[in-house]
């Protein structure tokens, strides 16, 4: 059940971005970046297989461009890479198997733009404004990527709040509209 809210949801978020029409979906404090759903076992290891282990090879592919075969067998070469992986990152445990902490962690770099944590407005400066930017030229803008919060940038912004009436329209970049807009590039 909880599989087919998040494909219902992807599936009406893409479609509501696409046809620039108001969104009736919130803004989430905490977006669920998961590029699957984990089995209940918690793990994938060697001798697993199926469309989970494809997508886990197209992740390890665009993260650490490990060359994987998308063949849906988590083999020698996918245990590699998922070593290579966790090694790349401290928090996670070398072991070559993808665990929950593991898939969190690849989902976030496969899922998430990289804006900052921080709130950007009128006057703001800098690679995360930049980022930004970059960001909403993305979805449809077409802003000069200058790292200058200035009113152009405030404009896009508050157009791009406007499409989304749980989100307040104030021309600042905040957590609510840097979740919308980070699922909005991904989805």
């Amino acid at each position: 059940m909880k599989r087919w809210k998040s494909v219902t949801a992807s599936v009406i978020t893409a479609s509501v971005i696409m046809m620039s029409i108001p969104s009736v979906i919130g803004a989430q404090e905490n977006l669920n970046y998961s590029i699957f759903t984990m089995p209940k076992a918690g793990l994938l290891k060697v001798g697993s297989h199926g469309s989970n282990v494809k997508i886990l090879q197209r992740a390890l592919n665009k993260v650490i461009k490990s060359g994987l075969a998308i063949d849906g067998v988590y083999g020698p070469k996918t245990k590699s890479a998922v070593l290579t992986f966790q090694k790349k990152y401290k928090n996670l445990k070398d072991t070559g198997i993808y665990d929950r902490s593991t898939h969190a962690e690849l989902s976030k770099k496969v899922n998430s733009f990289g804006f900052s944590n921080g709130v950007l407005k009128e006057g703001s400066r800098g690679d995360a404004v930049r980022s930004l930017q970059k960001g909403l030229n993305n979805v449809g803008f077409k802003l000069v990527v200058d790292g200058e919060y200035g009113p152009k940038t405030k404009a896009a912004v508050l157009k791009f709040q406007s499409r989304y009436p749980d989100v307040k329209d104030t021309g600042m970049f905040d957590t609510a509209t840097k979740n919308l807009l980070d699922k909005a590039l991904n989805d």
